[in-house]
């Protein structure tokens, strides 16, 4: 990355026009404000100057003397007070003029009673205006006594402040480079750190953390780091665990069909023996398509490329057809259905063989861990918007810790049948969750667990 475009730099750049930028913009706003001060200050003058000049025209009127004459005797009086003297008449007509430039031009007409401005080949003049008395203008038709001083302007302004704005400007621009460089360090090191962190996560060291400092945006990006770190380590997690869980779930069955068929081909299984080794081959295919066909069930639901149907489905008859289903299972494992009326349920949308197979799943996992002689209770509810089907059983409940895990992929807790694969409750729970719903468990007081579907309302069922 060259200097340009690091950001420390570009701070220090931003750091430095902003202190320029602010001492010009004090420079003029300082200029405009004393170019105002002077010129006030200008306008008390001139009426402090005004009278004693207005008194001496005058008497030199009175006295007979022409105003050229006055004007030309109070000249170098007006001048050591930087002022100008004219005459003019009642109609602004200038008669007489310290500076003989403006004689016989009209003079603007005051802003105010007896203030104006002019212009002339020297600049702008601020003027002071007072009128002479009848008795002394006499015939000469003289009507005002006015006095004038140079309008300040702000390139005047601006020279006088210019040493002082200059120190101005060099103090901040030393504090703004020690401020810049302390403030470059707090956003550029964090920033620095996480793209280290970064290029080691990319590098495969999947442990690395930044450190969440730095201003809040900067922090908040650390943190947002780390937490994108440990998602994906947890799902490379999952992922090496759901590899060595699959491999293992497959080594079980190849192993029998590579054994019992290699058995055949050796000759080793003769007579009964090989209708057996077939039996064992064909059970075991059996198992291993089902496996790879819940796997693929679970993949497909979870991404969301499963097309599902979308109709109204009764709870009541979901959970009526599941119990017919394992009526057979059950009365084989010595347990009972004991099923609450679900007619008044609200319907719910979604694929009726989905959540069918749903239904079974749960019923199924309580028929087996339920021992002879228990009952399998079945209930639902309506609740929050939604519809809840609880499936209790009377085993040994839960493992520690296993509410989450147990839904899954290839999960099988201490008291789990063997000879399951471990993926009918990881797709119980990948088919609600693709209804907007959710699989829960937990244990019963006294023994036993319950399952939890809770699965919306359909919008027409209110």
């Amino acid at each position: 990355m060259s200097v340009t475009q690091s950001i420390a730099t570009r701070l220090f750049l931003s750091y430095l026009a902003v202190v320029l930028v602010g001492t010009v913009a004090a420079g003029v706003t300082i200029s405009g404000l004393l170019l105002r001060y002077e010129n006030d200050q200008t306008r008390l003058h001139l009426e402090e100057l005004s009278a004693p000049f207005l008194t001496a025209i005058q008497s030199g009127v009175r006295a007979g003397q022409q105003p050229r004459e006055i004007v030309d005797a109070l000249t170098e009086q007006a001048h050591a007070a930087n002022a100008r003297l004219l005459v003019t008449t009642a109609q602004r007509r200038v008669v007489v003029d310290s500076e003989s430039r403006l004689i016989g031009t009209l003079l603007p007409q005051p802003q105010s009673a007896n203030e104006g401005e002019f212009a002339d080949s020297d600049g702008q003049w601020i003027f002071v205006r007072q009128q002479l008395r009848q008795a002394a203008a006499g015939g000469v038709g003289l009507g005002f006594v006015v006095v004038a001083r140079p309008r300040a302007v702000i390139g005047d302004s601006l020279r006088a402040l210019l040493p002082s704005l200059a120190i101005s400007a060099l103090v901040a621009v030393g504090f703004a480079l020690i401020v810049g460089g302390l403030l470059s360090q707090t956003i550029t090191k964090p920033l620095r750190d996480l793209a280290n962190g970064a290029r080691a996560f990319a590098r495969g060291n999947y442990k690395t953390r930044v450190s969440a400092a730095g201003p809040a945006e900067v922090a908040d990006m650390g943190r947002a780091f780390n937490d994108m770190a440990d998602e994906i380590e947890r799902s490379r997690g999952a992922e090496q665990s759901f590899l060595a869980d699959i491999s293992h779930e497959l080594r079980t069955p190849l192993t029998s069909i590579q054994g019992f068929a290699q058995a055949i081909v050796d000759g080793e299984a003769r007579g009964d023996a090989v209708q057996s080794a077939a039996d064992v081959i064909h059970r075991e295919a059996r198992r291993l398509v089902r496996m790879v066909e819940g796997l693929l069930q679970v993949a497909k639901l979870s991404s969301g490329t499963e097309r599902l149907a979308r109709e109204d489905v009764q709870p009541a008859r979901l959970i009526e057809s599941a119990v017919a289903a394992m009526d057979v299972q059950a009365h084989d494992a010595g347990v009972r259905f004991e099923v609450a009326d679900a007619s008044a349920l609200p319907t719910i949308r979604g694929d009726p063989d989905k959540l069918a197979q749903l239904i079974l799943n749960l019923l199924d996992n309580a028929v087996k861990h339920s021992p002879r002689g228990a009952a399998v209770q079945i209930r639902g509810e309506r609740a929050d918007g939604t519809v809840i089907v609880r499936v209790r059983d009377a085993g040994s409940g839960l493992p520690e810790g296993a509410q989450v895990r147990l839904f899954q992929r290839f999960y099988r807790g201490e008291n789990a049948m063997r000879n399951g694969a471990g993926l009918g409750l990881a797709i119980a729970q990948a088919i609600a969750q693709a209804h907007g719903g959710n699989v829960s468990a937990h244990n019963l007081e006294g023994g036993g667990a319950e399952f939890a579907v809770r699965l919306p309302i359909a919008s027409s069922a209110g």
